[in-house]
């Protein structure tokens, strides 16, 4: 083959086009640099952005929240510390707080300002056990750890998880940011 035969970088020696590689829907929208990526949501209402999965990142999915809601600071409150709790969990306990982790966060203000949120991990760390979420023990026990989910249980009219056993789950959480404490 002389060299005035030789094919472009990526085409092979018999002229075929070689196909970018196809994703799965949303795939290709990674954090970079540690800053969310929005995705789209084919209901209206409904935010959702990719979040690196780095401890450091809570800090921005809450500032990332306020907005999304469309609430004010003060009654967008419980819903921003519900869902710091369930990417910290995801961050904590998933493949999503592994190298090059990442965790879907959706938001939706639904009529009379009840919020519900999603936070999608990356699913089980590799060589550690499947576990799904529940709630540990009494909330006033004593211990430092395995209170996130008794918080998020107090601050949401209902919250519930879907996915499939082994792979990412979705954490679910419906919040009335106008319900007072400790009365649902």
């Amino acid at each position: 083959m002389s060299c005035s035969n030789i094919p472009p970088p990526g085409q092979p020696p018999d002229g075929r086009e070689i196909p970018k590689p196809r994703y799965g829907r949303n795939q290709e929208r990674r954090p970079a640099g540690g800053l969310p990526v929005r995705g789209r949501s084919r209901r209206l209402g409904v935010s959702i952005a990719y979040f690196d999965g780095r401890p450091e990142q809570v800090g921005s999915v809450r500032a990332w929240c306020t907005g999304a809601t469309g609430l004010d600071e003060e009654t967008a409150a419980p819903v921003v510390l519900a869902l710091s709790e369930l990417v910290s969990n995801a961050i904590q306990h998933t493949a999503s707080g592994d190298r090059c982790g990442r965790v879907r966060v959706s938001v939706e203000t639904m009529p009379g300002e009840v919020v519900l949120l999603g936070v999608t991990d990356d699913g089980p760390k590799a060589g550690q056990q499947i576990t799904r979420p529940h709630l540990t023990g009494h909330p006033e026990e004593p211990r430092v750890h395995g209170r996130g989910l008794h918080l998020v249980a107090a601050l949401s009219e209902k919250w519930w998880w879907t996915g499939a056993w082994g792979g990412p789950l979705t954490m679910w959480a419906l919040i009335d940011p106008h319900r007072a404490l400790g009365s649902g």
